[in-house]
């Protein structure tokens, strides 16, 4: 136990010195004389004082919804698509070559579609999101099923376990470890197609705050929306941690 409290101390004492010299290397660059001069971390802080608090609150807050439905939308869409995809030879000859096909398509190259297809804002950026999750979710998902040890099948088969039992205690507990990797890689996707739609609508939410701050040249409000959503978006992948280390209880910390 001493070990262990000496591990997670030591831990914590080099991450505060990471976060001191990212600290230190920006106040520094910030000294430069670059064309235009890079707010240094200061201004930074007496920019995000200055906000309007409820403002400030409802844009994040508004993000956070807008990336929390699309990532529920992709995880309850994609995780069904994988296992079938995995589980089914007609679905993976008929889908798979789709998923391998729009896979590499980067996602912010499907704004302009989205605004046709979208008439309605929140709809649109919803749907950026969702398609950010969307095939990160997916392929981990089939990669999970591919990646199960053919043992363990065999192990559930010699003990007389149907199919209905064995996917649902040895094929899917072996498939959760890669399809919460997969969620932890979509819902920073999803933060990034978020501010990417919001800064496309400049309607609400930390991207286009992020926007009209480069916009009206308040370049300290540009770092506030940045270090925002780098804040959220690492919220947002903790959250997804702990909800595995909830349901995997059997694997290795």
């Amino acid at each position: 136990m001493a070990f262990k409290w000496r591990g997670q101390t030591n831990g914590s004492l080099l991450s505060s010195i990471s976060v001191l010299a990212l600290l230190s290397a920006w106040a520094l660059i910030s000294t430069l004389p670059w064309p235009i001069p890079v707010p240094s971390p200061l201004e930074v802080f007496n920019a995000a004082l200055s906000l309007n608090p409820r403002a400030f609150a409802a844009d994040l807050l508004l993000s956070f919804y807008r990336v929390a439905s699309g990532f529920l939308i992709a995880s309850v869409v994609g995780i069904p698509l994988g296992i079938w995809i995995g589980y089914s030879k007609l679905a993976r000859n008929l889908l798979f070559p789709l998923v391998e096909v729009l896979r590499p398509v980067p996602p912010i190259a499907w704004i302009p579609l989205a605004i046709l297809f979208f008439p309605v804002t929140e709809w649109m950026i919803i749907f950026l999101t969702f398609l950010g999750a969307f095939f990160p979710i997916t392929y981990n998902t089939i990669a999970g099923f591919s990646g199960i040890k053919p043992m363990y099948i065999r192990a559930g088969k010699s003990l007389g376990a149907n199919e209905w039992r064995l996917f649902w205690h040895v094929i899917f507990p072996a498939m959760l470890p890669v399809i919460f990797a997969g969620l932890r890689v979509a819902v920073g996707t999803a933060w990034l197609m978020v501010v990417a739609g919001e800064m496309m609508a400049n309607k609400g939410g930390i991207g286009a705050m992020t926007w009209e701050a480069y916009q009206t040249i308040r370049y300290p409000r540009i770092f506030v929306g940045m270090a925002a959503i780098g804040i959220l978006g690492y919220v947002s992948s903790a959250l997804v941690q702990a909800v595995s280390k909830l349901i995997i209880k059997w694997e290795p910390r």
